[in-house]
């Protein structure tokens, strides 16, 4: 799935001059590449960080601020190999937990592994005491 900025195929296409191969849909936000950070990170339940310039610092901020699970692929370059010593000025506890890995498999493992133990089994807490209807019996 994509969160464009743009507001529909058009300007996706023709102002922002971004892909659409590779998604199998596409939500578009009409916010602007500012405004779609917070839709992009919030419907997130894990975050990766490779390279990146201002705009990947701002969804950084974002993900660290909202207590995400965080996997940087140290010496992929740009902010991802700052990103260590920014969280360390920061000196915040946003419940954020971050995993450094420099070979990407395996941050990929060891990112499917935190969210096995952390992030699915509340997921499928919340899926089970839940009816289709609306009503939460947990």
């Amino acid at each position: 799935m994509g969160i464009s900025p743009a507001l529909n195929l058009e300007e996706h296409v023709e102002k922002y001059h971004s892909p659409t191969r590779g998604y199998d849909a596409i939500i578009y936000t009409g916010s602007g590449l500012m405004g779609r950070e917070i839709e992009n990170i919030r419907s997130c339940d894990v975050v990766i960080f490779a390279g990146g310039r201002s705009g990947t610092l701002g969804e950084f901020a974002i993900a660290y601020d909202e207590g995400k699970v965080i996997g940087v692929l140290r010496g992929s370059g740009g902010i991802a190999d700052h990103l260590d010593k920014i969280i360390a000025m920061v000196d915040k506890e946003t419940g954020a937990r971050v995993y450094y890995e420099s070979d990407p498999h395996k941050l990929l493992d060891v990112l499917e592994a935190v969210y096995r133990e952390r992030i699915f089994p509340r997921h499928k807490l919340l899926l089970e005491n839940h009816s289709p209807d609306g009503i939460y019996d947990g």
